[in-house]
């Protein structure tokens, strides 16, 4: 099995049809057939991404919690600062 790691962003999702097969798209890069998908394939990839969405809602909750511990600290950034490496010409 081959694993593909695409990081696509706010990049848009939407579905397509193109000859009569329909198409998850995800960003430009990627799209997957999902023509002949069962209804528990469909169902299960629904699930997955409301687990995914609540994943993320956890990661957000946790950096405003740190956020605000680190204003009540008088603090106004909070992170590991960033240096630039040289670039070759």
């Amino acid at each position: 099995m081959t694993t593909i790691t695409l990081s696509w962003g706010d990049r848009p999702i939407a579905l397509e049809t193109v000859d009569g097969r329909t198409f998850l798209r995800i960003g430009a890069a990627l799209r997957v057939d999902v023509t002949d998908a069962s209804l528990d394939q469909l169902d299960r990839l629904a699930d997955v991404a409301t687990d995914l969405a609540e994943m993320q809602r956890d990661r957000y909750r946790a950096a405003d919690v740190a956020d605000q511990v680190a204003a009540e600290d008088g603090v106004k950034f909070v992170g590991a600062p960033f240096q630039r490496k040289p670039v070759a010409a």
